[in-house]
């Protein structure tokens, strides 16, 4: 006889009894337990054996996982199957998987292996298996961390995304479960930083993990360009990891809402508050908090180029403020306090050779003269040698004239002069540096930022509704990037919008709406921009509640057809545009057909009519505007007689109802 299957609590996940009800914990109710993953105990691709489940999330479940051939422990990721039925979604993953191994940092987790399993169970990936905790749960159960320590972390999560944002690789899903802390060289808070290009491919790709909590867990760390759906760089990581050493140094993050989209809207919109005002920070160094508080502005343009960036300015700030960093091999176990800083300067290198004081690990302090002799004469060559290099190097007339070039388009970059007024904006000036050396970082690194400030004002011109404004924002992209695939997208969307403006709104328009019988007139109908072509569209002729005739409608061009019809007697007709799923009354319209006009009475002194008649010259099409000036051409009708106008005004609405 088979025992009952045992009870599990579905928050805190202890087991319990068959008899149980409720957790004894936290009170919830208890469920019968999980079925067993069928993964555990299984080897996959030949060599991995699947010991235990050590993390699941929205994205998929993490294995322990021990690897036959080469006798180690690895973790593998098992993401969810729906991901391998998307083909975008499988050969972006596969793309993405690619860059992530060949990053190769300390403090970047290795990935060894990726693919589809061969089962159609879903896509994985093999990497290096970890053994310590993950930040959420450090800062879960510590709090806040001392300066030095969190900046300790910082600097090696700086580290790591910044060897990647060399690369052109962005993270783009920065917080604190992606990072783990694990006990290498005698440090136990060596960073391993998780999920390097994998995120982005699950964040665009499964809009549904949304109910998983995974957008909200990142909409707590995501940028405001980010949030609000535009092009992110490595700028928008810088964002994220200054919102994640906010939490380090406070135990809060900068903005806190009971709901993602309000999370994401405080983001857009909500300054962050001063770094010292909030949890802890009141013992943050003022230096370290401002450095902090850049990383956090809402332009990308004012936060720091990428990580390698930021990590320079916190060991700058840390070093002001005399926080002391450990080296590779620093241990913060039970350290209570820092070390002081010394008190008085660093004698410099002279005065050491001069007192004769200089200290060399292992050896005494005090030196024999012909020591120090030795040793000044190496380092005087040494001197010479590297202020003869550093001459020719820095030269006053070589980097004169290019940091004068700089310090201009800096300026011009700053006014938004970039690419007028001539000879004084970014694009003449870099283009100048560039000349005269194309590998010129600091000049590339102007044009990347003219290039990022331009895309901001498109995009805030395009919310405003300022079509030329963009345009000429996007047009100057092209100056500096030709061929910007962004660039180039937004100006055809541009033309796309410009065109649906210039289009007619959709209903039957009939030109003129009071025509002299035996003359023709023109019937122009305009369908929705997102109608289906319709089958056998065609103009009507109605008098009296019947059908006189079925005019056959041309089209000109998608969701525009064209007709003429000439009345033969005088009378009230109704013109109506038919055709599969068309109705309403703004494809109808009346039409007034006078009696002809009387020819004009030839003057008795009037010259005789022309024998010879010059070759009759093509005429030009019907050009029929509306008092909005829209064009209701309508191809091969001959222009309106002198004396007739070409729009009468239609009675209210302009569709002529009956």
């Amino acid at each position: 006889m088979t025992s009952p299957s045992p009870k599990v609590c579905p928050i805190c996940g202890t087991r319990y009894g068959p008899a149980a009800v409720f957790c004894q914990r936290d009170g919830a109710q208890l469920g019968a337990q999980a079925p067993a993953d069928p993964f555990v105990g299984k080897v996959i691709l030949g060599q991995f054996r699947i010991e235990e489940a050590i993390g699941v999330g929205g994205m998929g479940t993490v294995y322990r996982a021990h690897q036959i051939t080469l006798g180690r422990d690895v973790a593998v990721k098992i993401l969810h199957p729906e991901l391998a039925t998307n083909p975008d979604a499988v050969r972006r993953f596969h793309r993405e998987a690619r860059v992530a191994t060949k990053l190769e940092h300390p403090n970047l987790v290795q990935v060894l292996l990726f693919g589809e399993m061969p089962e159609g169970e879903g896509l994985y990936l093999v990497m290096e298996y970890l053994e310590g905790r993950s930040l959420t749960q450090v800062l879960r159960e510590e709090g806040a961390l001392r300066a030095a320590r969190a900046l300790h972390v910082a600097l090696q999560i700086c580290d790591a995304v910044g060897a990647a944002h060399a690369q052109g690789v962005v993270h783009r899903d920065i917080k604190p479960e992606n990072v783990m802390l694990v006990r290498r060289h005698g440090d136990p808070d060596f960073v391993k930083v998780l999920d390097f290009g994998i995120a982005r491919v699950l964040w665009d790709e499964q809009t549904a993990l949304t109910q998983s909590g995974v957008i909200f867990g990142t909409a707590r760390y995501i940028s405001p360009e980010g949030a609000s759906g535009e092009p992110t760089d490595a700028r928008s990581d810088v964002y994220s990891i200054g919102v994640l050493v906010y939490q380090l140094l406070t135990g809060v993050t900068p903005f806190d809402a009971p709901t993602p989209v309000a999370m994401l809207m405080k983001h857009v919109n909500d300054p962050p508050p001063p770094l010292r005002s909030m949890g802890e920070g009141r013992r943050v160094p003022q230096a370290v908090a401002d450095v902090v508080m850049r990383a956090l502005e809402k332009r990308p343009s004012l936060r720091y180029a990428d990580a390698g960036e930021l990590a320079a300015a916190l060991r700058a700030a840390a070093e002001a403020s005399a926080v002391p960093l450990p080296g590779p091999r620093g241990s913060w176990a039970g350290r209570a306090s820092l070390p002081p800083l010394p008190e008085r300067p660093t004698p410099s290198v002279r005065a050491v050779i001069a007192t004769g004081d200089l200290e060399v690990p292992g050896l005494s302090r005090r030196r024999p003269p012909w020591a120090t002799m030795a040793l000044a004469f190496v380092l005087g060559a040494a001197a010479v040698v590297g202020g003869a290099l550093a001459s020719r190097r820095f030269d006053p007339e070589d980097t004169g004239p290019r940091q004068e070039l700089l310090t201009r388009a800096a300026a011009a970059l700053r006014a938004g002069q970039f690419d007028a007024p001539p000879g004084d904006n970014v694009f003449e000036l870099t283009a100048r540096l560039l000349e005269a050396d194309p590998r010129d970082g600091e000049a590339q690194r102007l044009r990347r930022e003219a290039v990022l400030r331009l895309r901001e004002d498109a995009a805030r011109a395009r919310g405003r509704g300022e079509t030329a404004a963009a345009r000429r924002s996007y047009e100057r992209i092209l100056v500096f990037q030709p061929g910007d695939p962004a660039a180039t997208a937004g100006l055809r969307e541009l033309d796309e919008e410009e065109a649906r403006a210039r289009r007619p709104p959709p209903g039957l328009r009939v030109t003129p709406s009071e025509v002299p019988a035996g003359e023709p007139m023109a019937m122009v109908a305009i369908l929705p921009p997102d109608h289906p072509a319709p089958h056998e569209p065609r103009f009507e002729i109605w008098r009296r509640g019947r059908r006189l005739r079925r005019v056959p409608a041309a089209s000109t061009e998608p969701g525009r057809f064209v007709g003429s019809y000439t009345f033969r007697t005088a009378g009230r007709y109704e013109v109506r545009f038919a055709a599969e799923g068309v109705t309403g009354d703004e494809y109808r319209q009346t039409v007034v057909s006078r009696a002809p006009r009387r020819p004009a009475t030839a003057h008795r002194h009037a010259p005789p009519p022309t024998i010879l008649q010059p070759h009759p010259q093509p005429q030009p099409p019907a050009v029929v505007t509306d008092d909005q000036g829209i064009d209701w051409t309508v191809p091969g009708m001959p222009p309106q007689p002198a004396g007739v106008p070409t729009m009468d005004e239609p009675p209210a609405p302009w569709t002529g109802v009956l």
